[in-house]
């Protein structure tokens, strides 16, 4: 019994083995023919031109499977079945035709809105939007953070299933992440400070530039005395002798700001000649403009006596080498000489003055 069942397997497993030689032996084929070209075994992948599809099997028999063109775009499963006369079998081939003529496309943009009033302040990265038919494997973008400008840029390569790349670059964009330039100084006057800048973007406008104070009658606090688009602010009705620090921030469209501290104590005081100047000719005597004032009374004496006595209307008065005063001419020879200036209130009849701006003395020399 022991040999009987052996046996039987033993056949059972040869007719195994001769259905599988038999089956392996007849085969079909899918071939592809691209343009002109002559047919070749089929591949797995993407055809990028049209596609003419048939058919060869093994061994030859009659059959009929339908050759078929694929002209556009394509991804379609197709059967060839071909049966053999017995004891042959019947085989059923699929093959999927994947076809891609068309092309991918692709658009880029920054991938958020702009930072500050339509402009950008820091890095833009492009957002990607592509099809193809294939599907798209891969795309990679670009990163914005370089100079300033109004036509900055950001672009894009994508590769689809197929193979095919396509790039894509964005419309231009303002990028600006460069704090603007500043200048600044100030210039004490008589209870004012004259303050000036020169501010500039590198590629975005000046917005706005505003204007700190403090110090005064409360230190500790900050007030806002100036906000605007301009080159400059006279602080006025401030006290002489007091140290005020001014912090000006100059701000660009694109939200960058830059900060600047300069500090001046006001007063009134002589502005030109230099104290003790050496000249040798006749200075231009100039003064801090006194609030109120209506004229100035100007000084000047020689050896401790006076000679020349006069009320301009301005903080300037400029000397001649000859002058005539209280009946008495005289001239500019060398020498040292000492002014004072005080402010003149009200009508020139009514002899009113406020506190003297100051004294100072110059040399003239040969």
């Amino acid at each position: 019994m022991r040999r009987l069942a052996l046996v039987g397997a033993l056949v059972a497993v040869a007719m195994t083995l001769m259905g599988a030689s038999v089956a392996s032996a007849y085969t079909i084929t899918p071939m592809c023919a691209v343009g002109q070209a002559a047919p070749q075994p089929c591949t797995d992948g993407w055809y990028t031109a049209p596609v003419t599809l048939s058919w060869e099997w093994t061994p030859t028999t009659s059959g009929s499977c339908t050759e078929s063109t694929f002209a556009s775009d394509a991804n379609q499963t197709v059967s060839c079945e071909i049966t053999w006369p017995s004891p042959g079998p019947t085989v059923i081939q699929p093959y999927t035709v994947k076809v891609e003529v068309s092309s991918p496309t692709a658009t880029v943009a920054p991938n958020r809105a702009p930072d500050s009033n339509g402009w950008y302040n820091h890095a833009v990265t492009g957002a990607v939007g592509a099809s193809s038919f294939s599907g798209i494997a891969s795309c990679t973008s670009t990163t914005y953070a370089g100079a300033a400008t109004t036509s900055a840029t950001v672009a894009a390569t994508c590769t689809d299933n197929a193979g095919k790349s396509i790039s894509a670059v964005s419309s231009p964009f303002a990028y600006d992440a460069t704090p603007p330039s500043l200048s600044a100084a100030a210039n004490p006057g008589d209870q004012s400070v004259a303050l000036s800048w020169q501010a500039g973007g590198a590629a975005a406008p000046i917005a706005s530039v505003q204007v700190t104070r403090t110090g005064g009658t409360n230190a500790a606090s900050a007030a806002m005395v100036y906000d605007g688009t301009g080159t400059g602010f006279n602080d006025t009705h401030l006290k002489n002798g007091v140290h005020y620090t001014y912090t000006i921030t100059a701000r660009d469209l694109a939200g960058n700001a830059t900060v600047q501290t300069v500090a001046a104590t006001p007063a009134a005081r002589l502005l030109s000649p230099a104290l003790n100047a050496h000249l040798s000719a006749p200075p231009m005597l100039t003064w801090t403009v006194a609030p109120g004032a209506t004229y100035y009374n100007v000084q000047l004496f020689r050896g401790g006596r006076k000679v020349l006595s006069m009320w301009p209307k301005q903080a300037t008065l400029q000397l001649r080498r000859r002058w005539k005063f209280e009946g008495r001419r005289y001239r500019l020879k060398p020498g040292t000489y000492r002014w004072y200036v005080w402010p003149g209130l009200g009508r020139r009849k009514a002899g009113r003055y406020g506190h003297m701006i100051g004294s100072g003395t110059f040399v003239i020399v040969r």
